[in-house]
């Protein structure tokens, strides 16, 4: 349909390609090649005559215009989509929809596999898209998710979470620390100067900023720890811990998971942190999507369900 000359379906390109400011991953997000995509490119610029991204180094980068046009393009497809799900009644039972959720490993190993498993009960055709946690472009990991990465629904510790995305605490935990069964100098707890003293497996992502809570709380102390080894992964954590000396600071929920499988002890932190809660966010379009609200309904049933049982 056009409007004005302009083809409208072109709107969601150009949302693409501003928000990814890159022809070949705003492809990929509309599932289109790169040719076709370059072509749509080509087709706004001669619209609006402006070039919209220009080159700047290896990357491309937002003309003014085109820095001028996403927030609109953005409300516009927001709006359409509101008309658009408008009339939609859900039935779960029904639905073959695709959720595309952005947690934590830890949420998706504590969480997510019993929410699974209530999908496959009640809502059998319904596809679960788990996505780790993004570094950022901006410093704001929920933006990154729901805005540029079009994400249903992003799970984020309490203080990384963005105010002007609606949100709800979803699950709360504590941490704890994991050594080595076989290590007897750790047989009767952890004292501070031994946690200190040892060296430690911590959380990081790839650039090396350490977003973990515990690294920050320790930060603020002005405690430094003795990094051994640094992993994207909590899951991966026990395996750099057994037949060593050294620690880590885990959630007490994936630490009891952790100690099924290997030879560890679970030892309380030999200071005080703040007790970790993970908050649901998502983007406030869809505040009114129906299938979307079932489905942060079926989150939050299923975490108040792990809380009762500890």
């Amino acid at each position: 349909m056009r409007y004005r000359r302009l083809d409208l379906n072109l709107l969601v390109a150009l949302d693409a390609l501003l928000s990814e400011c890159s022809v070949s991953r705003a492809a990929e997000r509309l599932h289109l090649g790169q040719s076709a995509t370059s072509s749509a490119l080509g087709r706004l610029r001669e619209h609006f005559n402006d070039p919209l991204l220009v080159p700047v180094g290896r990357r491309l980068e937002p003309t003014a215009l085109g820095l001028e046009l996403l927030p609109k393009v953005r409300a516009a497809l927001a709006l359409t989509r509101e008309i658009v799900d408008a009339p939609v009644r859900f039935e779960p039972a029904s639905c073959t929809r695709q959720f595309t959720l952005v947690a934590s490993d830890y949420v998706a190993a504590v969480l997510l596999p019993v929410v699974s498993r209530a999908l496959a009960r009640v809502a059998p055709g319904v596809r679960l898209s788990l996505r780790d946690l993004p570094t950022p472009r901006d410093g704001d990991v929920v933006s990154e998710a729901l805005d540029y990465r079009r994400s249903d629904c992003v799970i984020v510790p309490q203080r990384r979470l963005n105010p002007a995305y609606p949100q709800v605490p979803l699950l709360g935990d504590q941490l704890c620390c994991i050594v080595c069964a076989g290590q007897t100098q750790f047989a009767e707890g952890l004292s501070l100067a031994a946690y200190c003293a040892a060296e430690h497996v911590v959380r990081e992502f790839a650039d090396g900023r350490n977003l973990a809570m515990d690294a920050v709380h320790l930060r603020e102390l002005g405690i430094e720890r003795r990094v051994s080894v640094a992993l994207e992964s909590f899951a991966l954590m026990p395996e750099f811990i057994v037949g060593s000396a050294r620690v880590a600071t885990v959630f007490r929920r994936q630490a009891e998971r952790f100690a099924q499988r290997y030879p560890l002890r679970i030892h309380p932190t030999p200071l005080a942190f703040p007790d970790a809660v993970q908050v649901l966010q998502w983007h406030p379009y869809q505040d009114r999507d129906p299938t979307l609200a079932w489905f942060r309904g079926l989150l939050l049933e299923q975490a108040a369900q792990l809380a009762q049982a500890g």
